[in-house]
């Protein structure tokens, strides 16, 4: 199965969830590691430009993900099993309560969740401290950069 991540070329191969641990998440507290990534290149794109504010990073690098293809190593969260709130805008107790407890339980190497940007579109959380998370490969595929009408230029 692929994943994908768009990030700053310096933490794009970043195995151990360092940047999730210490600000937190939608779907984590602070000090619980996790690494954030879309389902496709697409949504990987659109939740790094909500996420960016006002200044897009330069030094962006588009990441493969190889995840092992054994289903049940994945948890596919469906939006009418998901908290009340859990999309609420800026962030969501409750979706980083949901997170936490998956996350610690250790059961699954990957919860599957809608996105908020658009909830057709799915993310994936990634235990990195999973007993399987040695099997994962990440790559950076290429350098990534908006397009420029994005920025308004």
């Amino acid at each position: 199965m692929l994943a994908w991540r768009i990030a700053k070329k310096k933490f794009a191969l970043d195995r151990t969830g360092i940047g999730a641990r210490t600000y937190g998440g939608r779907w984590n507290a602070p000090g619980v590691a996790v690494i954030y990534a879309g389902m496709t290149p697409e949504i990987s794109a659109m939740e790094t430009l909500v996420h960016a504010g006002d200044m897009l990073p330069a030094d962006l690098v588009l990441v493969k993900i190889d995840l092992p293809d054994e289903e049940r190593l994945y948890f596919r969260c469906l939006v009418a099993n998901l908290p009340s709130g859990w999309d609420d805008l800026p962030g969501s107790t409750a979706a980083a309560e949901y997170g936490n407890t998956f996350i610690k339980a250790g059961t699954h190497l990957g919860m599957i969740v809608p996105s908020v940007v658009m909830p057709e579109a799915s993310n994936i959380i990634i235990n990195p401290n999973h007993a399987t998370f040695s099997k994962v490969g990440m790559t950076v595929i290429r350098p990534f950069e908006f397009d420029s009408r994005l920025r308004g230029g």
